[in-house]
């Protein structure tokens, strides 16, 4: 068994780390969903850029997440209309439609399409309680002219099916081999004059010098223009004003490939606190059960968590009835915040010269995508329709 991401056992050849100083319009500190995304952005735009990350590009929660492909804000849908208000909510799951239009074009640009798996995602109801959210969620999404089908419990796949059970089909979602897809964008990102700089730990919080930025790295430097801190788990470690957004870990399994169809559809259950899908060579790839971890989920190290990987286990078998062995576990450290709303837009104190983005509350790579375009708004034009979509850094 292996502890290393299903998502990223595979050969790869991280670029050189940075040694030295260097210069570019704006350097990007992160290698992830967010970063390639603001990358991508400013090089179409013209400018020079310079991407580091501390480890390898997709290392992070990027490349140790779920695999899912899905629109909308952490809570579920109803829920955010009574967080945040309907105008809001329903902005922040208009951006996330667009923004999956948007990668699945430029996945297709990059060679990366069949990375995605779009054939739909099922949310389930765990009870007979949750199955009355479900309803009302399907109610408000139809109410706000969005896509949400309501399924019925004999209707759900396979062992999921109950009567006492709901669920909600989102013909717009689905599933991703993250690392594939980020990777073969780094790639494409490079031979249009990204420069990348792989195992470069930045050593403290990028800063204004002068007239640029500088962002200190273990063996060299960046002098840039603006800098971006693109993290998510991390983002405090870099971006101190962000310390609303904490480190929480989050446990995986992965199964060996199975001969028969399980799920025919990812599936979200219990409020999104398990969450599961079958991979195109047949694994199920499972994560939750974060609040039975509790206290000890609040960490920055992605170190698995017996008590939770036992609870998975029993959850395969008993929910899926799978058998099959488990051949990875593993962890990943992503940034919650109470509200629960990313963070992006300028850092305080730094004159819109370093901004900063991440805090997905668990559903980044989407989320991600929009508030990179905020971000690079800002960094092109000094102004962003869509500023006012996620919290300031330092809400």
């Amino acid at each position: 068994m292996s502890t290393v991401p299903l998502w990223q056992d595979e050969p790869y050849a991280p670029r050189p780390p940075l040694e030295g100083a260097v210069t570019a319009d704006v350097c990007v500190v992160g290698a992830g969903a967010g970063g390639l995304a603001t990358a991508h952005r400013l090089s179409a735009a013209g400018l020079s850029v310079v991407v580091v990350d501390r480890a390898e590009v997709a290392s992070g929660a990027s490349g140790r997440n779920g695999g899912f492909f899905l629109a909308g804000a952490a809570p579920a849908y109803g829920e955010t209309r009574a967080l945040w208000g309907r105008e809001r909510a329903a902005a922040v799951h208009a951006a996330t439609l667009a923004a999956q239009r948007e990668m699945l074009a430029v996945a297709e640009a990059v060679g990366a399409r069949g990375a995605f798996r779009v054939d739909g995602l099922v949310r389930v109801a765990a009870d007979a309680a949750e199955a009355a959210e479900v309803r009302a969620d399907a109610a408000a999404l139809a109410e706000d002219g969005f896509p949400g089908d309501p399924v019925a419990g004999e209707d759900l796949p396979g062992r999921l099916a109950r009567p006492d059970r709901a669920g909600l089909f989102f013909p717009h979602d689905g599933s991703v081999h993250p690392v594939r897809w980020l990777r073969a964008l780094a790639a494409a990102l490079e031979r249009d004059g990204v420069r990348f700089h792989e195992r470069t730990a930045v050593v403290a919080p990028p800063s204004v010098d002068g007239d640029g930025v500088r962002v200190p790295t273990a063996a060299g430097e960046v002098r840039c223009d603006r800098a971006v801190v693109a993290a998510d788990g991390d983002l405090a470690a870099l971006v101190p004003s962000a310390a609303a957004v904490r480190p929480r870990r989050l446990n995986m399994l992965a199964t060996a490939p199975l001969a028969e169809t399980v799920l025919p559809f990812p599936v979200y259950v219990r409020h999104g606190y398990e969450y599961a899908h079958q991979t195109a060579d047949g694994r199920i790839a499972l994560g939750g059960f974060s609040d039975l971890d509790g206290p000890a989920s609040w960490t920055d190290r992605a170190e698995v968590s017996a008590p939770v990987q036992a609870r998975l286990d029993r959850w395969l078998a008993e929910e899926l009835g799978v058998t099959a062995p488990v051949t990875h576990r593993w962890a990943g450290v992503v940034g919650f915040a109470d509200d629960p709303l990313p963070r992006c837009g300028p850092v305080p104190g730094s004159d819109g010269r370093v901004l900063a983005l991440g805090g997905y509350n668990g559903t980044g790579h989407v989320q991600a995508w929009v508030a990179s375009r905020v971000v690079a708004d800002l960094v092109t034009t000094g102004t962003s329709a869509d500023a006012g979509l996620y919290a300031p850094v330092d809400a």
